[in-house]
């Protein structure tokens, strides 16, 4: 059985492609600070970049998690 239902969805689309972006975008800084942490695995500061690129990876998530349920 499948049932379709009528809508607009652009603006969703709009809001994940957005918020997809922003995932993308932070996977790569976060592939580029692991890169450099390799080299120099003591940096405090590079591995407090991580941390706070970890925490925004997080929060980008429940984001585009909460759009998907709307």
């Amino acid at each position: 059985m499948t049932v379709e239902i009528g809508g607009d969805t652009s603006k969703l689309q709009t809001a994940l492609k957005h918020v997809n972006t922003e995932i993308k975008h932070t996977q790569s800084e976060l592939r580029d600070v692991n890169k450099l942490l390799k080299l120099d695995p003591g940096n405090t500061e590079l591995i407090s970049q991580k941390h706070k690129l970890l925490v925004q990876t997080i929060e980008e998530q429940l984001k585009r998690k909460k759009q998907k349920e709307i």
